[in-house]
């Protein structure tokens, strides 16, 4: 009815993963991602304003799960990295909260709720992460790598996250755009319960 996409695993082509503003200067791109879990998140909590038209949309969920294929180079924690392979990105416990402002817009002359996103907030208990042929199948320089992301854990996990977030955002508001736009504004927020 609603023509939503399918939600697991929620496949995309592409993931940059770069800007440098962490520590190190982050250039890592994800291609042929699935993004499984999202099916397990369960809303903890909400509000909204209807004089503002702000909502806030606390999610958990229990193991998020990026798989596909990398490219990496540049840093993390200021080392030099690289590879191209396989990485399972998972996150464990993972909360965030979405901030969306909400507005009335036309289609095809009646209102609907149109949602935007304005802020995120990310926190996990854990993250795992392996990537396959790092410094070209050097085992020993990528068992290193990999002892020092896991023991860095957190600080990997702000360095990428903003762009996971990003994903994940645009997926939700997607889909809730994708819902609110067969709904009509009166429908979804009456001015009065009957």
């Amino acid at each position: 009815m609603f023509n939503l996409p399918p939600l697991d695993p929620f496949e995309m082509k592409e993931l940059k993963l770069s800007d440098g503003q962490g520590r190190g200067q982050v250039n890592l791109t994800m291609r042929d991602v699935k993004l499984l879990g999202l099916k397990d998140a369960y809303l903890q909590n909400y509000s909204y304003d209807f004089n503002t038209g702000h909502a806030s949309f606390l999610f958990t969920i229990p193991q998020l799960t990026l798989l596909g294929t990398y490219n990496i180079s540049e840093y993390i924690l200021m080392l030099p990295i690289s590879g191209t392979g396989n990485i399972n990105i998972t996150l464990v416990d993972k909360k965030f909260t979405i901030r969306y402002y909400i507005s009335k817009g036309k289609i095809n002359g009646v209102d609907h709720a149109l949602l935007t996103s304005s802020a995120v907030h990310l926190d996990s208990k854990r993250m795992y992460i392996h990537l396959d042929n790092l410094f070209d199948g050097d085992k020993r320089l990528g068992d290193e790598m990999h002892k020092l992301l896991d023991e860095n854990w957190k600080e990997v996990f702000y360095e990428i996250t903003p762009h996971i977030a990003a994903s994940i955002i645009e997926v939700f508001t997607g889909m809730m755009n994708g819902i609110t736009k067969q709904i009509p504004y009166d429908l979804l927020a009456p001015e009065t319960l009957s």
